[in-house]
């Protein structure tokens, strides 16, 4: 118990060591926006009780689908989460005792405390909402955390596939899905003895966590294979040899074309989206997802072809010529999958969707060029570590520009606002690119001497 106290106070006192104000407005705006949510989940259920289209047993569905949406995808983007390695394996504690630590510390973070205020403040304003469902959608919650988990163990590390641990974890999980399958966890439970076999669940599915991170028995490691081949383009060569930018970007795909394919099973079988319940979805119409992962740090990935061309007194068109290179497969592989989704699965909004995707990349684009040179961050670790990410603050403005370019859903007379944006970003980019060298110095001391 001592050992999680301390792991619980280091971690609290490391939410705020570094860029103070920053993460401390990021914490009031998710407590606003939770507060948000709750009210509008509270009106949804109020007017589902006085006989709205929707019933209060949906509106609790939604509420339950959205915390485990969020907090899987909250893993992945808008860019991937390394799973917590507080106590390496090296030292002298049992796995059980690890295992029990490192969860606890996993769960104390902002995003769950968030994610929690919603829940509570729509337990207070919703008496629909009862103290049955609210203990039901914090489990749901700590069920999405541990797939979370389960998805990042997998990812970063190599598994043992034959071995009685990882058939015990697959035992385990059977028990979990054979129940969930018979009583989902996100249906409102209807008495407290449905919430006791949930409690089961997920204690079945805690085991199945517990013994897959035994089966993991190493990291992956970085391996890197160089091309000879000289009539194959700088730009593939680099999307190809960066391990851990090319890593990272086909995550960045898998998790769109989870999404598009959801969408697109939907449209086949009942003839409708899932934007049309949930707007949010638009996000991975755009190519935000390549830009949070990797492309608002562009330096930090490619931090060699910066000092090639820094060292050779490149010019701004040569800095932005060479911020467009690493761009162009990534960018044309995500443009490829778009286009197949709209060509079999999205007619009736294929105009909008390719005006607002190429909107998209002309304001993105300008914005990682600037978040590059602004706010570099280190590319640390193995290929599979994962520790390193783009700019949080760059990350979030992406996806508040990507809003404004949704706006013209409401009314069309809102696609004036994509030339403001457009130039506003262009403006910016131009403007960083003539100071650039007011950069260089930090941008070396933070991209090269963090590894001597």
């Amino acid at each position: 118990m001592d050992l999680v106290l301390f792991a619980l106070k280091a971690r609290l006192d490391g939410f705020f060591r570094q860029n103070k104000l920053q993460r401390v407005l990021l914490l009031g705006g998710g407590i606003v926006l939770s507060g948000f949510y709750g009210w509008l989940f509270s009106y949804m259920l109020e007017q589902a009780q006085n006989g709205g289209v929707t019933t209060v047993t949906e509106v609790i569905q939604y509420i339950n689908l959205f915390v485990l949406g969020v907090t899987i995808i909250r893993g992945f983007f808008p860019t991937y989460v390394p799973k917590l390695d507080l106590i390496p394996r090296l030292y002298p504690v049992k796995p059980v005792r690890r295992f029990w630590v490192e969860l606890p510390v996993e769960l104390f973070s902002p995003f769950n405390f968030i994610l929690v205020n919603f829940l509570f403040l729509l337990f207070i304003l919703a008496p629909a909402y009862t103290l049955l469902h609210l203990l039901q959608s914090i489990m749901v919650l700590l069920t999405a955390h541990v797939t979370k988990r389960s998805l990042q163990v997998m990812v970063e590390r190599k598994m043992q596939w034959i071995g009685l641990n990882f058939i015990s974890a697959a035992v385990l999980a059977g028990g979990f899905v054979a129940l969930q399958a018979r009583l989902p966890m996100f249906n409102p439970a209807a008495s407290w003895l449905e919430l006791v076999v949930h409690i089961v669940s997920l204690g079945l599915f805690l085991g199945a966590n517990y013994f897959l991170e035994l089966a993991a028995f190493e990291p992956k490691r970085k391996v890197v294979n160089y091309s000879q081949n000289k009539h194959r383009s700088l730009s593939w060569r680099l999307f190809k040899n960066s391990k851990q930018a090319r890593q990272l970007l086909l995550f960045a795909f898998a998790l769109k074309l989870i999404i598009l394919g959801a969408d697109a099973a939907l449209y086949t079988a009942k003839g409708i989206h899932i934007y049309e319940k949930n707007l949010t979805i638009w996000i991975f119409f755009g190519p935000a997802i390549v830009y949070s992962y990797v492309f608002n740090n562009i330096w930090g990935f490619y931090k060699n072809l910066w000092l090639t061309v820094e060292r050779t007194g490149g010019s701004i068109k040569d800095f932005l010529r060479s911020s467009l290179i690493p761009l162009r497969v990534p960018l044309l592989i995500d443009a490829a999958i778009l286009a197949v989704y709209v060509a079999f699965f999205n007619h009736q909004d294929a105009l909008f969707i390719l005006v607002m995707y190429a909107a998209s990349v002309m304001v993105l684009t300008p914005l990682g060029i600037v978040a590059s040179f602004i706010s570099p961050k280190v590319v640390k670790g193995s290929i599979m570590s994962f520790s390193a990410k783009t700019s949080y603050l760059y990350n979030m403005l992406s996806l508040l520009l990507v809003g404004l370019l949704l706006l013209p859903l409401l009314h069309n007379i809102l696609f004036l606002i994509y030339p403001v944006v457009i130039g506003v970003t262009l403006f910016a980019m131009v403007a960083v690119l003539k100071e650039n060298r007011k950069y260089k110095h930090e941008m070396f001391g933070k991209l090269f001497k963090a590894d001597a």
